[in-house]
């Protein structure tokens, strides 16, 4: 009576143990498809994040956006670059490509219109690249060293402004990063112009400027006039 009350013990023992064992497996089994599905779902969106699982439509049409893009930017540098050539003797042709390039860029960085720069250039120095004023502005975009100095080191980049003003593509994006400053700082083209022309602590300290429109103003908006009406006859021709 005791062995078989012993052997009921022993088969009931094991039987406890088998559904044990098997529920803990269905648990793992579940625990584990769940995590399997989680991770799956992570690299999906990873993916999907990187353009992987892009749609071919969708992919073509960012491609196309950016070529878009691209293309606008090669056609405004080649109107630069054609302008420059006809405004300056000064400058070789392969700078004057250069000269281009860096122009659209930096406009298309600070969001400002290259013809507003080249109708600057004209006013300020006639595209001469070793023009130097009578307050010791140097170069196309007569820029002061003082205020070189100051740029680059913002921009961080090493310059000797008693020479490298006189490289035009050094001089124009010191210019341009120097006017986009003033454009943001007096939120008007009008005023940025004012201040880039006779500095921005006389601009705020004489009334007279902010009340009337200085002669510089007038001649550099009315060259970008006349710029913008050669950009028309040069897609027409």
């Amino acid at each position: 009576m005791l062995k078989k009350s012993c052997d009921i013990m022993m088969v009931t023992a094991y039987s406890f143990l088998k559904a044990s064992f098997l529920l803990s497996f269905v648990c793992l089994s579940a625990f584990l498809f769940l995590k399997m599905k989680s991770v799956s779902h992570l690299k999906i969106k990873s993916f999907k994040s990187v353009g992987v699982l892009v749609s071919p439509e969708e992919r073509k049409q960012t491609s196309k956006t950016s070529s878009l893009e691209y293309e606008e930017l090669k056609t405004r540098e080649a109107e630069i670059f054609k302008l420059i050539l006809r405004l300056s003797d000064e400058i070789p042709p392969s700078d004057a490509r250069n000269l281009a390039k860096l122009i659209g860029e930096e406009c298309e960085n600070y969001e400002l219109d290259p013809f507003l720069i080249l109708a600057m250039i004209q006013v300020e120095s006639r595209f001469d690249p070793i023009a130097v004023s009578n307050r010791g502005a140097i170069g196309l975009m007569q820029v002061m060293p003082g205020t070189a100095h100051l740029i680059a080191e913002e921009l961080g980049i090493s310059i000797n402004a008693g020479k490298s003003l006189y490289d035009p593509l050094i001089n124009v994006r010191l210019g341009i990063y120097y006017f986009s400053l003033l454009t943001e700082r007096f939120e008007s083209t009008h005023d940025a112009l004012v201040a880039y022309n006779v500095g921005p602590t006389r601009f705020l300290t004489t009334k007279s400027l902010k009340k009337q429109t200085p002669s510089y103003v007038k001649k550099v908006l009315n060259f970008k006039r006349l710029l913008e009406d050669k950009r028309i006859k040069i897609e027409k021709s």
